[in-house]
């Protein structure tokens, strides 16, 4: 490694080196050196240059980044210094990174107005949570920026022809069902055969209804069977749902296989829209199916999604007086209210009474749900990377980020 001191740079690049280490500052190799070596201005004025056998990927940045990141590292854990950078961030159009202290604002205050406010938050019922989850739980889906209800999704989607068409199928494909279900071998046979003749797209949502939603499995089966043999995007979005929300993973896997060669470019579409689901369940399985279908344009978005946030509910106690008998027979108590009568504690506190002839009451604590949110690593988006890319930097999301951007660059 030679070093010269040259003249401070207002460039952020940065070399990352197969040790770990990283150099930043701009990049000014030479066209003679660009095979066996990389050079960098550093933002001190001095030029490193390193052989390209050490070098894992090479990247341009903007400035702000740099700054970015010595001011992330500095940022002492407080509430003011991360709004102080949240700020900073705003200011320099670096969105994500004003989120992280945000949300870093609000682990440190869970009821912190400013911060839940800025990152777009809603209190209802005393719970502050996104307006998309709000609305979820109240059963509408977004759709061209506003609420609606799946039902009106859905007709919006459509034209009146195949609206009826649709509801001609439900009719039919019920009929069927009942069949299937009936005790006529002869009616059980048509209606396998009349399955089998389906290639009508308008078809698929009634057996979505009549056999994708049913519990027993050779339904669901039956399912994969005819729509596998549709053609179109219909089709191929209806085994992708299959293939992230079904509980069977023979079946899961059977929907994955069945999407035709010719539509999987659509199929990746969708399960890239899958590694945004409320559900770490559904992002890990789309992720899978992401890694089988070689969804190379799907890289970007696997690598956002390498650690997720989700929200659960959960049960958390009330609030109570937490009391116990220290060694010294004084009795503690998270609450500055008096535990033991004033004679009771003067006799522990002085030996005359034995802390163990002392039983407190049993706390009957009460509970009430509240909603939190967990970051999950997920492991099956790490497996996708790898096998899409050939790379491997653990969850250490920051890293991807820059070798995709020295892969473009």
């Amino acid at each position: 490694m030679f070093v010269c001191a040259q003249a401070h740079s207002a460039h952020a690049d940065l070399v990352k080196l197969k040790n770990g280490g990283e150099i930043r500052g701009k990049l000014v190799t030479t066209a003679a050196e660009q095979s066996r070596s990389v050079s960098v201005r550093t933002m001190s004025g001095a030029i490193v240059t390193v052989s390209t056998l050490d070098v894992e990927f090479q990247a341009k940045r903007p400035l702000t980044f740099e700054e970015y990141e010595l001011r992330a590292r500095l940022v002492p854990e407080t509430i003011e210094d991360h709004w102080e950078l949240s700020e900073w961030c705003r200011e320099n159009h670096l969105s994500r990174q004003r989120e992280a202290h945000l949300e870093q604002m609000i682990v440190l205050d869970p009821e912190h107005e400013i911060a839940h406010r800025a990152l777009g938050h809603i209190q209802r019922d005393g719970v502050w949570t996104t307006l998309d989850d709000h609305m979820t739980r109240q059963g509408y889906v977004k759709y061209r920026g506003r609420y609606i209800t799946p039902e009106e999704k859905q007709l919006l989607e459509q034209s009146r022809e195949e609206r009826d068409q649709q509801r001609n199928w439900l009719a039919q494909v019920n009929l069927w069902t009942d069949w299937l279900e009936g005790r006529r071998d002869d009616q059980r046979q048509q209606a396998l055969q009349h399955f089998k003749e389906i290639n009508d797209p308008s078809a698929i949502p009634a057996l979505q209804r009549y056999l994708a939603e049913r519990p027993e499995r050779n339904y669901r089966e039956l399912f994969l069977e005819v729509v596998g043999s549709i053609r179109g995007q219909a089709a191929t979005a209806a085994l992708v749902k299959m293939a992230v929300y079904d509980g069977d993973s023979g079946i899961r896997h059977k929907a994955l296989t069945s999407i035709g060669p010719g539509q999987s470019d659509y199929a990746v579409a969708e399960f890239i829209n899958h590694l945004h689901a409320d559900e770490n369940i559904v992002v890990r399985r789309a992720a899978s199916g992401l890694k089988e279908l070689g969804g190379q344009k799907a890289i970007p978005q696997l690598i956002e999604a390498l650690v997720t946030n989700h929200a659960y509910r959960v049960q958390v106690p009330n609030p109570t007086v937490g009391v116990s008998l220290g060694t010294s027979g004084l009795a503690n108590s998270s609450s500055s209210i008096p535990v033991l009568p004033p004679d009771l504690q003067a006799g522990v506190m002085t030996g005359m009474i034995p802390p163990e002839n002392i039983h407190l009451p049993r706390s009957n604590r009460s509970f009430h749900w509240q909603t939190v949110r967990i970051d999950q690593k997920n492991p099956e988006v790490l497996e996708a990377l790898r096998e899409l890319t050939d790379a491997d930097f653990g969850f250490d999301e920051r890293t991807w980020r820059l070798w995709w951007l020295s892969q473009n660059s």
